[in-house]
């Protein structure tokens, strides 16, 4: 009897010994090489999904664009590259913003009033709502180019800046094309605040307002 049991015992051993080794076989298995035409639709979709992505993110959330001219110096210099949050965004009093003229070209320009409030810009000095302003991100030489609001404005009644429009001027006042030239900007037009510098990189900095 005791032989029997040790018999049964080597058997059931060797089945499960079988089970093991067949289930391993089964893992081991590779799954077949994928023809040249699975790999290329692979590299398609992924290729696809990354521009989509891209693109999605530089026409919701920001957008990098290169300075020209000298119309923000000292504060930005053509030629330099900055980027421009745009997801979400409300234009507050100062920001240095790019906006969308009419003629289809990028300005970079300041913000200087907000729907509600009266500016005027007389003998260099700027005051908003009669306040004067400190400005030491201009350029140190006088501006030639005054006005008070209503010179303007695109509206009868312009006491003050009416809802949805903004005024802009660029910080080198005497060689910047601005609210003096074009009048009022609509919010549509604006497309972001400016975050960051980017280049050169030994001009790196974040939010160079």
């Amino acid at each position: 009897m005791e032989d029997n049991s040790i018999i049964e015992s080597h058997e059931d051993t060797a089945a499960e010994g079988a089970k093991v080794t067949s289930l391993r076989d089964v893992r081991s298995k590779k799954k077949p090489k994928p023809t040249f035409k699975q790999e290329m639709m692979s590299w398609i979709k992924t290729i696809g999904v990354t521009l989509l992505i891209v693109i999605l993110i530089q026409q919701f959330i920001f957008m990098a664009v290169e300075v020209q001219g000298a119309s923000m110096a000292p504060t930005f210099s053509d030629g330099e590259r900055v980027i421009v949050w745009q997801l979400f965004y409300t234009p507050e009093p100062f920001d240095v913003i790019v906006l969308e003229h009419t003629d289809g070209n990028h300005h970079i320009k300041r913000v200087l009033g907000i729907p509600g409030d009266r500016v005027d810009y007389i003998n260099g000095e700027l005051f908003i709502n009669d306040e004067l302003i400190e400005e030491p991100y201009t350029m140190p030489e006088p501006s030639r180019y005054g006005f008070v609001l209503e010179e303007l404005c695109q509206f009868d009644d312009c006491s003050v800046i009416p809802d949805a429009y903004f005024l802009v001027l660029g910080d080198n006042r005497n060689r910047s094309g601005d609210s003096r030239q074009y009048g009022l900007v609509h919010e549509s037009q604006i497309m972001g605040r400016v975050v960051l510098r980017f280049w050169p990189f030994n001009e790196f900095r974040i939010a160079p307002n």
